[in-house]
């Protein structure tokens, strides 16, 4: 056992906590500035960095890369393995105190509602100069007056073959209808469906992050218990001798527990189920006092998830310390990795 080798990849693997964290935090929160300003430009302005809005996309996803701190060190740790504790311990300190003391602090800090942020130089006004396409008509405006929001332009009527071109001056514009400023910036930056189901998910997390953070004590531990299956991944990280095969496991594993959690607050389906659970568990007399305490299926299920991956990490570990002390070369080095 070296304990010296030991100690100084527990710290690197803090140093890598830290840094993982502000590189995480500092591209998610300027993708969240560049995403918000665009919605609230419109064509012909200029992006500016603001830093109020980065300041504010940091506090807005800082509790989600805490809660993905424990996926991204268990990565760390197959490309790095050691046959030590101290490592371990060290990443179970780190995301175990990242949930205890920083993640309510930030939480309580978070810009929610109505009090975000939404940047500078905000007009709900389309520019002049720019065509259009609205349905089956084409749009210029020569010219649009901030103050009365009336506008002057021309107008194609694309239905029309003929004589489809005419102007009009004095038009007062209609509200602001779609999430974006201006509908020539939401055909060039709108998120496909795809995407835009998970950044959905994301969303959701956040809402039940917030509404169990002021739910009390009781619903809190619930949305915390998620901390302990996410924890556990770590008993992955020697699933297969093929890293890839671990690395891949454990990206399922983890969004697998964040779609559960997600799922046992939105999903009809999930929730009905719950509920039925939960309707029992109130019958069982030493179970009877955690029905009290915000959803008793959803604390349950992330403790029987934590167990079994627990399981699997005594099992993996005893599995392949025979491998390890023997061949003296880390998982995928006989393979060119």
């Amino acid at each position: 056992m070296n304990i010296k080798q030991s100690l100084l990849s527990s710290l690197k693997l803090i140093v890598f906590y830290v840094c993982m964290s502000a590189f995480m935090c500092a591209a998610l929160a300027a993708v969240y500035m560049v995403y918000t300003l665009c919605i609230n430009m419109v064509a012909g302005q200029q992006l500016a960095f603001d830093i109020k809005l980065f300041l504010e996309g940091i506090l807005i996803f800082l509790p989600f890369v805490l809660v993905l701190q424990a996926m991204f060190m268990t990565l760390w740790m197959i490309r790095h393995p050691e046959s030590t504790i101290i490592p371990i311990a060290v990443y179970a300190a780190l995301y175990l105190v990242s949930w205890i003391f920083i993640l309510p602090a930030t939480v309580r800090e978070t810009p929610f509602g109505d009090t975000r942020y939404i940047g500078q130089n905000v007009s709900d006004k389309p520019s002049a100069g720019y065509f259009r396409t609205s349905t089956d008509k084409i749009f210029y405006y020569s010219s649009v007056d901030e103050a009365s929001s009336l506008a002057n332009g021309l107008c194609v009527d694309t239905n029309v073959a003929a004589d489809n071109v005419y102007t009009f001056s004095n038009v007062r514009l209609s509200q602001k209808r779609t999430m974006f400023t201006d509908s020539l910036i939401q055909n060039t930056i709108e998120m496909p469906p795809s995407l835009s189901i998970l950044v959905t998910y994301i969303q959701n997390f956040f809402v039940i992050l917030w509404q169990c953070s002021q739910g009390g004590t009781g619903y809190w531990l619930c949305f915390a218990s998620m901390a302990l299956p996410l924890l556990a991944v770590v008993g992955l990280r020697r699933f297969s001798q093929w890293r890839l095969v671990s690395v891949i496991s454990i990206i399922f594993v983890t969004f697998g527990v964040l779609l559960f959690n997600i799922a046992g607050y939105t999903s009809t389906a999930v929730v009905q189920t719950e509920t039925s659970i939960n309707d029992v568990l109130t019958k069982i007399p030493p179970l009877r006092s955690l029905s009290r305490i915000g959803n008793p299926c959803v604390i349950l299920a992330n403790i029987v998830f934590f167990l079994i991956l627990t399981a699997a990490f005594f099992a993996f570990e005893f599995k392949n310390r025979k491998f390890i002390e023997g061949s003296g070369e880390s998982y995928g080095d006989s393979l060119g990795y």
